[in-house]
Order: C-alpha cells, then structure tokens, then sequence
C-alpha cells in the first residue's frame, strides 16, 4: 500500500484541472473558490509540486494540513516510545 497525501492547488482558470489530473488523483475541485485537492504518492510529491507549479494557471500548491498534522503526531509518537523504552 502506498502513503499518499493531498496537495491543495489553486488555480486561476477552471480548464487548469484537465492538466492537473495528469500529476495525481483528484479528488475534489472547487470552481467558485479556485482550488482542488489532488493526491499524489510520498516519494513522488516534491516531483509533483515542482511540475504543478509550473502549469500556467497555476497560482499556489499547499501540502495540506491534514496530512501534515498526521504525519507531526506519527513523528512524536514514535519519538514517545522511543524516550520510554529508554527509562
């Protein structure tokens, strides 16, 4: 099984999500607020990122804070069990 996380991207024209979908699953777009989460592979998301940012209408590309707030509480519980195994 493959970690995955979302990326958030804003875009300034609807059409954008055609060339958007070539780089990951998306899940979810928005056309009145601009933005899709799109979801892409771990080993493959600062690849992602970099050709995302390069599309034209592309204005922004976020990690999104779901995924980030996993990925921090996975880091500081492995950190917990590993100052308890110590004591």
């Amino acid at each position: 099984m493959f970690e995955r996380v979302g990326l958030i991207v804003y875009y300034k024209n609807p059409k954008t999500i055609k060339q958007i979908k070539r780089f990951g699953n998306v899940t979810y777009y928005h056309k009145k607020r601009r933005y899709a989460i799109v979801y892409v592979n771990v080993k493959d998301q600062e690849e992602a990122i970099a050709n995302l940012k390069k599309i034209h209408h592309v204005r922004k590309v976020e990690v999104s804070l779901l995924d980030r707030d996993a990925y921090n509480l996975q880091e500081c519980q492995v950190k917990n069990l590993d100052t308890n195994s110590e004591v």
